[in-house]
């Protein structure tokens, strides 16, 4: 009688994991219905919905000893679904064309619903800061794909500061941060800053920030050579 129990309690929380999942990709669907035209989303739809039915009909029915193996079997392979192809060149020129909206700030979080919160300052930033985040809003990654993107922090002098490798997160948002505690100085250098996102050699955003110190002002940084009319260009903040 036990092991029956432990057994629906497995299934149980199989099926609250489930019935988010398949609530979180619907929700999203109500708001984006052009999503239903991507390539595997109407498959894995459909297989998010043949879990919710089969295990909610196990709990239902008490199959008892089946439900032991397929407990063992969803805890095993919870989070497994159709996936898609590995990614291409296409991948990442489809990256670009579901970017929604970048910018730079401290930090960007997203709730379940994949409303974001972005935590300033969004701007400028002053040479203290202990990091530097930029942040990518895209069409859900759950429906399409996670390519690998790469980011490269670009300094005044036109040095590479740092670099680093990241996907998306399974709702809409991407983010990288530049750990300005790491840097040689441990502090930014005031100038203008640029960071650099790529998918393999398509260019995402090129994305140029000032850093603004004592001594310095928001023109003396544009007034650098390679200042913000040319890293700007083409780039939406």
């Amino acid at each position: 009688m036990k092991k029956n129990r432990v057994a629906a309690f497995f299934l149980l929380l199989a099926l609250i994991s489930f019935g988010l999942d398949l609530f979180y990709f619907t929700h999203h669907l109500s708001h984006e219905g052009a999503l239903l035209e991507l390539a595997g989303v109407w498959q894995k739809l459909v297989w998010k919905t043949g879990w919710v039915v089969l295990v909610g009909g196990l709990l239902a029915l008490e199959m008892k000893r089946v439900a032991w193996f397929v407990a063992i079997g969803l805890w095993l392979s919870l989070g497994e679904n159709p996936g898609f192809s590995a990614m291409t060149h296409e991948s990442c020129e489809r990256a670009k064309e579901f970017m929604k909206e970048s910018g730079l700030a401290r930090d960007a979080k997203e709730n379940f619903f994949g409303r974001l919160k972005i935590k300033p300052p969004r701007s400028s930033f002053p040479p203290e800061m202990d990091k530097v985040t930029w942040w990518g809003t895209f069409k859900p990654f759950e429906f399409w794909e996670s390519p690998k993107f790469e980011a490269a922090w670009i300094s005044p002098q036109g040095q590479e500061a740092g670099r680093g490798s990241f996907r998306g997160n399974r709702c809409q948002l991407a983010k990288t941060s530049l750990d300005v505690t790491q840097l040689p100085q441990g502090r930014l250098e005031p100038g203008m800053w640029r960071v650099i996102v790529t998918c393999e050699d398509v260019v995402i955003d090129n994305h140029p920030f000032p850093v603004i110190g004592s001594g310095s002002s928001p023109q003396d940084a544009g007034g650098r050579e390679g200042g913000v009319m040319i890293w700007a260009d083409g780039v939406d903040d």
